[in-house]
């Protein structure tokens, strides 16, 4: 019976009050459920209800984590980092997740690898050493799997930001210039480009990456993400604030 009032919710849509109440029945036969749980979580937080939304979640990982599994503790971690910006819960529950697992080098957390989410909060917290590391970490084990490192671009744009905030301006470059050789539309690589020449007075070349990731964000491509804000996702606004900004400046200003 569990089973068929879990499907049925499945059928509606997540934030009415029907789907609630098929999920609650699910629950009230099988109150041990973590998935049934969990996926209850998902309609608090998509009406905005957002303190249940983590009370429920919580629930769930606790029930997850006493069955020595450690699904439910993926999608916290990953809701703590992109939803709640909790960037110290999100390190705590990787590390959580690593210890639970020591044998699996390549946990995935809703769609990414743990280590990424790690990565990123790190990075958030300006730890930009520990978030390279971290990166390199995850390049190395996809490297070891067989898989081309370049397709992690989470990886590598946030290793190459970590360059770039600790002024290590020519292996942020190098990394940037690698992404556009695989994705040539990837506009957030070039107004990262445009900022770091802007700021080694190399003023052509900034203008010449900013209006390319201008073009390229008119056309519709960038980091978006349906459900949040992504990190670092170029807005026109910023870019127009770049440009601004080398336009009231004479040249022989940027290079002093």
């Amino acid at each position: 019976m569990a089973t068929y009032y879990h499907e049925i919710s499945m059928f509606l849509y997540q934030p009415t009050e029907m789907h609630r109440r098929y999920k609650d029945t699910a629950l009230l036969i099988k109150p041990d459920h973590v998935e049934y749980r969990q996926r209850l979580s998902y309609l608090y937080k998509k009406r905005g209800e957002h303190i249940e939304a983590m009370r429920i979640l919580n629930e769930a990982v606790e029930r997850d984590i006493e069955k020595n599994k450690t699904f439910a503790l993926q999608y916290r971690a990953w809701s703590l980092l992109f939803f709640y910006r909790d960037y110290g819960g999100t390190i705590k529950d990787v590390d959580l997740i690593n210890e639970m697992e020591p044998r699996n080098d390549y946990t995935v957390c809703h769609g990414e690898p743990c280590a990424n989410l790690k990565g990123q909060a790190l990075y958030k917290l300006g730890r930009y050493r520990e978030a390279i590391e971290t990166f390199e970490e995850v390049l190395e084990v996809e490297k070891e799997k067989g898989w081309d490192p370049i397709d992690n671009l989470h990886a590598n744009f946030y290793r190459a930001r970590s360059y770039s905030e600790l002024g290590e301006h020519q292996k942020a470059i190098k990394i940037y210039n690698s992404q556009l050789a695989a994705n040539p539309q990837f506009t957030e690589a070039y107004f990262q480009l445009g900022k770091i020449y802007s700021k080694t007075g190399e003023i052509e070349k900034a203008q010449e990456y900013l209006i390319k990731a201008s073009q390229l964000l008119a056309e519709g491509n960038k980091m978006g993400e349906p459900y949040y804000e992504a990190f670092d996702e170029v807005f026109e606004y910023q870019i127009e604030e770049d440009l601004q900004k080398l336009n009231s400046f004479p040249k022989a200003d940027f290079k002093n």
